[in-house]
């Protein structure tokens, strides 16, 4: 049951009373001890409930009660936070395009920009966390792929059990690409995590409705993706880590019977599953490498090939980074990132590999 609002109402000041002096005459009490911090929390008095709650770990352990009103009262005392970084940097890449016939696809230079904003703060039971994320990317010779976002999630944490904690969101954004609008969304979802083996581990549900712009063959039509983000510190050593993303999409964004537009993106009808891993380890306090792999296999059900087969596609990323910590002032990093893209298909129109280099400036505030 989640926590908070489901506590019953504010006892009065002489309930306290009697459940301390309980307390006092039998400190190991359990159940006076349990008593007497719902009473605290249901007061308010959040502090006195998270001693108290200490207070029965040390005499049992195991009591999950205990354990689930600690974590409870310690996210809700945590102070708020706000996070802000800025990145912006250059690259290059092979096939922009992404066309299969190497004789005709133009490389390009790009410059990128992106900025996110995380805060968290306690209001009224819960704490509310809200994540926003705006930039875009400015090629030098394939223009059409110039492109932009701004995108939002808010919603409150609410502890369920122990550690973890859900989190109802609500979810907007908008893409523009070309110079017109490419999509905009809107939706909901469901955030569960929790801290565990030393890492904060999340799995989302998000299902928005995603609208094209006229200029594209894409329609309108839901996207649901399930996502997980799972870390392993210390893997082998105490300066390793591992990072998992596993991903589950299904489309079922329509296509217009527009042949004779002048641009076209294609998102149609489909299933998606795979997923990131990266592994990342500290050469210095001050350097990090890491590699990483990136593969998603997507089925078509609308999207036939010249043959008449449902297209399906296998991409693959491979890739490489390092990263230089404090490099100009104490909040600059430094990271270079390389990424080899492929894309294998039944549909030879939609088979490319491409080259990505690219360097970065991440400022954090």
């Amino acid at each position: 049951m989640f926590g908070g609002p489901a506590l019953a109402a504010t006892p009065p000041a002489d309930e306290m009373g009697a459940l301390f002096r309980q307390i006092l005459a039998n400190p190991a009490d359990t159940g006076a001890n349990l008593a007497y911090a719902r009473a605290a929390e249901r007061r308010g008095e959040k502090r006195k409930a998270l001693a108290t709650y200490e207070r029965v770990l040390l005499n049992d352990p195991g009591n999950r009660e205990a354990q689930d009103g600690l974590a409870r009262i310690r996210r809700a005392i945590e102070p708020a936070w706000t996070n802000i970084t800025l990145s912006t940097g250059m690259g290059y890449n092979s096939n922009p395009l992404q066309r299969p016939d190497s004789a005709s696809r133009p490389d390009s230079v790009f410059g990128l920009i992106d900025a996110r904003f995380r805060d968290e703060r306690p209001l009224g039971w819960w704490r509310w966390r809200s994540e926003f994320a705006a930039g875009g990317v400015l090629y030098d010779r394939t223009s059409s792929m110039n492109t932009g976002y701004v995108l939002g999630s808010v919603g409150p944490l609410i502890p369920v059990a122990g550690p973890f904690a859900a989190r109802p969101i609500a979810i907007a954004g908008y893409r523009w690409l070309d110079g017109t609008d490419l999509y905009g969304e809107i939706g909901g979802g469901l955030e569960l995590e929790g801290r565990f083996q030393g890492a904060v581990q999340a799995l989302r549900l998000a299902a928005v409705y995603r609208d094209y712009g006229a200029d594209w063959s894409s329609d309108t039509g839901p996207v649901v993706d399930l996502e997980g983000r799972f870390s392993f510190p210390s893997l082998m050593f105490g300066s390793d880590a591992l990072f998992v993303r596993p991903r589950v999409r299904w489309s079922d964004v329509g296509s217009v019977p527009t042949p004779f537009l002048p641009t076209r993106f294609e998102a149609g009808r489909y299933w998606e599953i795979g997923g990131r891993i990266d592994y990342r380890v500290a050469l210095s306090d001050w350097a990090t490498a890491g590699v990483g792999l990136g593969i998603y296999q997507r089925w078509f059900s609308d999207a036939p090939t010249t043959g008449g087969d449902n297209r399906e596609d296998t991409y693959f990323a491979p890739g490489a980074n390092i990263a230089f910590s404090d490099l100009l002032t104490d909040s600059v990093d430094l990271q270079v990132d390389y990424v080899y893209q492929t894309q294998t298909s039944n549909d030879a129109d939609r088979e490319f590999d491409a080259h990505l280099v690219m360097g970065r400036l991440v400022g954090r505030f």
